[in-house]
């Protein structure tokens, strides 16, 4: 239920902040690739977002408000060597960007806020181990896993901060690397909480503000 009612609530927020015009001036598309850390498992992570202006391109700060979505594939922190087993999770949310404006130019650096919904995904272990290892009958000494690390899907939320900076490389187009630190909240009664991921891409302004 919590997650329903915080889509709800993002979904109105987003529909507020990008009337019918997408195209319209001072809209910023934004992709790139990195690195994420996740329940204590480490992968690939990919990251994309939508962005609208909300101060004039001659203001000293930049605000922006926008959507974002993030994807990682990474390892299970309590099974770091089983290469068939990782988790899927995923992030859709709202962010909100203050930077410098062109008196840093061509390098600005910027500090966001992401809140988001997250869906964190494991596939059924014994589904991957194949029937071989199943006939082993290997008992299973070892401690038990943490809840975040079991099978299944399991949805909630989380809420941070980034710092990067940009650095201009034509009218429209710029790059961007960013850290972020976020606090999530998916798994009742985990223990671990923090997750951090590194991002590298670009930024493609829409029109002239």
């Amino acid at each position: 239920m919590r997650a329903a009612r915080f889509l709800f609530v993002l979904t109105s927020a987003i529909t507020t902040v990008f009337p019918a015009q997408a195209q319209a001036p001072g809209v910023e598309l934004q992709a790139g690739l990195g690195y994420a850390r996740v329940f204590d498992g480490g992968g690939i992570s990919f990251a994309a977002g939508v962005e609208r202006q909300l101060s004039s391109p001659a203001s000293a700060w930049q605000h922006a408000l926008g959507a974002s979505l993030w994807y990682a594939h990474t390892t299970i922190g309590s099974a770091p060597n089983i290469s068939s087993l990782r988790r899927d999770i995923t992030g859709i949310g709202m962010r909100y960007q203050l930077g410098l404006g062109p008196c840093c130019r061509p390098v600005r650096p910027f500090l966001a806020i992401p809140v988001q919904l997250l869906l964190s995904n494991i596939p059924d272990r014994t589904s991957l181990m194949g029937a071989s290892l199943l006939a082993a009958e290997i008992p299973d000494t070892g401690p038990p896993s943490p809840v975040e690390d079991l099978a299944g899907s399991e949805w909630g939320w989380g809420a941070g901060l980034e710092l990067g900076v940009r650095v201009g490389l034509g009218s429209n187009l710029s790059a961007h690397t960013s850290v972020q630190s976020l606090y999530q909240d998916i798994y009742a009664g985990s223990t671990r909480h923090g997750a951090w991921n590194w991002h590298a891409g670009l930024t493609y302004q829409l029109g002239t503000p």
